[in-house]
């Protein structure tokens, strides 16, 4: 390991042996530790750019001294499925061309924690833009935009970040915009939505000086269902996010930089789906690269692999999905799921990961169809189903601005081999990729987590690189 991977992994190991009551009990639903143990691995020591000395030095030193406090007194009640939010509201809103701004609302950003020491604005921008469908037809979605507090001082104008978040959940209540860090809602601590602890890349962005816009993603949010891994619609969410950020700066008379995408998980297949499409169906963009940390590329490989794990249920987000975009699909499924299967794929439609985890977890896709098979040898058996299912799968196509892709060896979640492979088709295509494992040893079931920070400090640096127009070392063509 480099110097700078062995500092992330001390501090990491550090906070392990501090927290690691915490962390084992984290079957139970306490986050702490893992929280403390993410940002020490990563999300505070992220930005190392090769061009640029670390400013979040102190911050790390900080953390490995346990002199941050973690936590916050979110003055409002954690949102819950059936809240309602004017703002989320759609009907009678015109359908707009792809990343017109339909609306925006001023929102309280959450200060950073203390001991911590970025710099981030008190407000956030809700919007809520157009962006369209697997069919092509206009749909509205939401998300937030996080303007900096200091300046950009690297290449050109001010660049913005897309960030799609891991796996949140699929009910409307799930939705980043309408969690922390956002409108005063109890932080990742206490709400137990852990995902939602990803808000911290904001405050990386942001205090290099990098515009953030969050996608709530298609039906996370806004009426109807979020479409989970839908190859195409998080895609477009992603390119028509930057979109409505080009629109909003352009609006009040400033300038627009590049762009990147960033994500980790679902966010990591957001990504990369955006960095495949951004050629054609964003060549307005100018996009300067993407982070992609343990993309589901191939849907039938990580729904093999975490059926029977703690995020059995996610493939319920998947099958919810695709029966709302297929309907030859529902049609077929439906002789063959039994009524526990019903009842799972309905009351998974509302749930944020937290709950699957415990409603869920280590249960198997069995359970949900008539036959007693799995999901994904029944989705095969179906023409609607493998059609649909291979839709979705990543790697034909080939992004033309540079990318890294992060895969976990020892990822317990994400198959870590239809993650490198991505790599090596996009690679075979001609794009520029460059491609790492996740460093982090074998620590059970939370290598997945962790790798949203372990693979942080890599990402980030690769994007303001790319912002800076520094050529790309170790890359493939």
């Amino acid at each position: 390991m480099s110097n700078f991977e062995i500092s992330v992994w001390r501090t990491a190991h550090n906070l392990f042996m501090r927290n690691r009551n915490t962390f084992l009990d984290f079957r139970r639903r306490s986050v702490r530790g893992l929280c403390a143990i993410a940002a020490g691995a990563g999300l505070i020591a992220t930005s190392v750019p090769a061009a640029v000395a670390d400013p979040f030095a102190p911050a790390r030193d900080a953390l490995a001294e346990g002199s941050v406090e973690f936590g916050s007194s979110g003055l409002a009640p954690s949102v819950q499925n059936g809240d309602t939010d004017p703002f989320y509201e759609t009907e009678g809103l015109a359908a707009g061309a792809p990343g017109e701004v339909l609306r925006t609302l001023q929102a309280p950003y959450a200060p950073v924690f203390n001991g911590l020491d970025f710099s981030v604005p008190d407000t956030a921008e809700k919007i809520m833009y157009s962006t369209t469908d697997t069919h092509g037809r206009s749909v509205p979605v939401s998300g937030y935009v996080v303007e900096p507090t200091v300046p950009w001082t690297g290449a050109g104008e001010r660049p913005t970040v897309v960030i799609g978040r891991g796996t949140i959940g699929q009910g409307d209540q799930c939705a980043p915009s309408r969690n922390w860090p956002l409108d005063n809602q109890p932080d990742p601590l206490q709400s137990g939505r852990k995902v939602a602890l990803e808000g911290l890349y904001d405050w990386v962005f942001a205090t290099a000086g990098v515009r953030v816009v969050v996608t709530d993603y298609i039906g996370m949010g806004t009426p109807g269902i979020h479409t989970y891994m839908n190859r195409a619609e998080q895609a477009h969410a992603m390119l028509d996010a930057a979109r409505a950020a080009r629109n909003l700066v352009g609006e009040r008379g400033g300038q627009f930089g590049k762009v990147a995408f960033y994500g980790h998980s679902q966010g990591g297949g957001a990504s990369a789906s955006a960095a495949e499409s951004a050629s054609e169906y964003a060549p307005d963009l100018n996009v300067a690269g993407t982070y992609s940390s343990a993309p589901p590329a191939d849907l039938n490989a990580v729904q093999r692999h975490i059926d029977g794990s703690d995020l059995t249920g996610a493939i319920g987000f998947t099958i919810n999905g695709l029966v709302d975009r297929y309907p030859d699909l529902e049609t077929d499924l439906a002789a063959n799921l039994s009524p526990a299967g019903y009842d799972a794929l309905d009351e998974l439609s509302t749930m944020c990961t937290d709950e699957i985890n415990d409603a869920y977890g280590g249960r198997t896709t069995a359970e949900w169809t008539l036959s007693g098979q799995k999901l994904d040898e029944l989705l095969d058996e179906i023409p609607a189903g493998r059609a649909a299912m291979e839709e979705q799968r990543l790697g034909e196509r080939a992004p033309e601005a540079p990318s890294m892709i992060v895969a976990g060896p020892h990822d317990p979640t994400v198959d870590y081999q239809q993650s490198k492979d991505l790599a090596g088709l996009w690679c075979s295509a001609g794009a520029n990729v460059v491609y790492r494992d996740d460093f982090m040893p074998p620590i059970g079931d939370y290598n997945h987590f962790i790798q949203a920070a372990s693979g942080a400090p890599f990402g980030v640096g690769f994007l303001l690189d790319r912002f800076n127009g520094l050529p790309v070392a170790g890359g493939c063509h």
